[in-house]
């Protein structure tokens, strides 16, 4: 599975560049990796279905094959995954 990662508090830059990044790499699922701005949260409580997010807490990370960070330049601006970020580095999965 690619994942692509929204910073903690989405807003509709993160999720819009993790759009764009998920459908450069089909099959890949957005990850919401923390709290959402309110207004994404109401968007998204009409057009979820319509983008291929997948909750943090069902990814199961060996089946992991990449991660995409989206609009921050900050592990810890994706806080609440940052322990992905250590076990990518030591099985050699792809951060990009």
């Amino acid at each position: 599975m690619d994942l692509v990662l929204c910073h903690t508090t989405a807003d509709f830059d993160t999720l819009g560049a993790a759009v764009g990044a998920a459908r450069l790499c089909p099959g890949s699922r957005i990850v919401l990796t923390g709290e959402a701005h309110p207004g994404v949260e109401n968007f998204l409580a009409i057009w979820r279905d319509e983008y291929p997010l997948i909750e943090r807490r069902a990814v199961v990370f060996d089946q992991v094959r990449s991660l995409t960070l989206v609009d921050a330049s900050q592990r810890d601006r994706f806080a609440p995954v940052t322990d992905w970020f250590e076990q990518a580095e030591q099985t050699r999965l792809p951060i990009i």
